[in-house]
């Protein structure tokens, strides 16, 4: 079997396992929940991911053995994120993507997979010109539709915005130099790329410096 792993587009909405494919923890503000419907749920997920993708090319990655598909990430940019709203730890960095989700199926957990889905979206948004993935996570224990502390820590996440249940977490792609080979690990495993169209950057966006540069080799 060959693992491979490729930018996900609205397209492969579909594909994703249930509850991910319909959910819309991340994709809607609160006020959107408490009056949306199961339909209207979905179609929002639908449209979400049509509007990264317009934005990016893409709005995730997707790992495969071969033909099935065993794991997925989602992210964006934090103005395609209405939900972070809703945490006291947010906003996020005006320089990063955020990271809402990432699941692997349950026989193909403990393997890496995880760890590489991570590496290969850093290289994707590092890319765009992009400093950092964020995440907002959990230290609840129980099931949820945000990362685990601990499991974001353990893939190169950093708490940078400390709370006793949803901290902010940042992977700094710039600074921490021993991300360069495993960004470059990373871009060599990826297959069918998209073409990305011009995004448009947060208003907040501050350009780096010549003599700031970002890693040249990512993956």
């Amino acid at each position: 079997m060959a693992r491979r792993f490729r930018p996900m587009t609205a397209a492969d909405l579909a594909d994703l396992p249930e509850p991910c494919g319909g959910c819309t923890f991340w994709e809607s503000s609160l006020a959107d929940l408490a009056t949306s419907s199961d339909q209207r749920r979905a179609a929002t997920k639908q449209e979400w991911a049509e509007a990264v993708t317009r934005h990016w090319g893409y709005c995730g990655v997707a790992a495969y053995n071969d033909d099935e598909l065993i794991g997925h990430l989602t992210l964006a940019p934090a103005g395609h994120v209405p939900r972070l709203g809703a945490f006291a730890t947010t906003p996020v960095s005006a320089d990063a993507a955020v990271v809402t989700s990432v699941r692997v199926a349950e026989e193909h957990r403990g393997h890496g997979v995880g760890r590489h889905l991570v590496q290969t979206a850093a290289a994707l948004v590092a890319r765009r010109d992009i400093r950092a993935l964020e995440a907002v996570g959990t230290h609840h224990a129980g099931p949820s539709c945000m990362l685990p502390v601990s499991w974001l820590e353990s893939v190169g996440f950093t708490v940078v915005r400390p709370h006793p249940v949803t901290p902010r977490l940042r992977m700094d792609l710039q600074t921490t130099q021993r991300w360069l080979p495993d960004l470059g690990a990373a871009w060599s495993r990826l297959t069918g790329l998209v073409a990305a169209p011009a995004s448009v950057e947060p208003a907040t966006y501050a350009h780096r410096d010549a003599a700031d540069p970002l890693p040249t080799t990512p993956g």
